[in-house]
């Protein structure tokens, strides 16, 4: 499947949040408090299926490291902050259609006070189980599931790059947006957002077997 018909991941930002997000008066922020010499530890899941924990490891092992992938998140110990805090919140229900993931609800703002960073986490945080995240296309006549950037829907590959595509959403940048913008329903948007995250991360990806 070409590069441009890659999957539509779509994170479903409620309209309210997006309107709130965007005022200028002052949005309360939480802080976590994160030693600066303590390099954040792996989750060990206890209630997580198998698909989605390996994916955990396989993006935790990534951006733990010093590289461009993890660069681009803020460094090794911003990118596992904020992915240990958002990763235990995912939970694996059947959503609609392409829609590979869904985070909905209030945004919670939080910053880290040991590295100044600043990110967002929202009250309702999904994984559809019947998109490429976890299903594979056994039909090459098919288009369902679709590929996730230029991976195979369901490999180790495909599954990582989504947890890094939504991470993108989650973390602000020195310029005060966001990594990458919002998709909403935007499926343009979206397959910019995962080429562009794709880009960041190819030979860490590309590792993946």
């Amino acid at each position: 499947m070409s590069l441009w018909t890659s999957t539509i991941i779509c994170v479903l930002l409620l309209q309210p949040v997006q309107t709130r997000a965007q005022e200028s008066k002052p949005v309360p922020i939480d802080e976590v408090v994160v030693p600066a010499e303590e390099s954040p530890r792996r989750v060990v899941f206890t209630k997580k299926d198998w698909d989605l924990t390996q994916a955990y490891s396989d993006v935790f092992r990534i951006l733990s490291s010093q590289n461009a992938c993890s660069d681009f998140y803020g460094g090794p110990h911003t990118a596992t902050t904020v992915l240990n805090s958002f990763v235990t919140r995912v939970q694996s229900q059947p959503l609609l259609g392409e829609v590979s993931f869904q985070m909905a609800g209030h945004p919670r703002i939080i910053r880290d006070p040991s590295t100044g960073a600043v990110f967002r986490l929202f009250e309702r945080t999904r994984v559809n189980i019947n998109g490429s995240f976890y299903q594979r296309r056994t039909d090459p006549m098919r288009k369902f599931p679709s590929n996730v950037g230029n991976f195979t829907p369901g490999s180790r590959a495909a599954r990582a790059l989504i947890l890094l595509h939504e991470l993108g959403h989650l973390i602000q940048g020195e310029d005060g947006d966001w990594l990458i913008p919002d998709d909403g329903f935007n499926g343009e948007q979206s397959k910019a957002n995962t080429l562009r995250v794709q880009g960041m991360c190819r030979r860490e990806l590309d590792a993946l077997h």
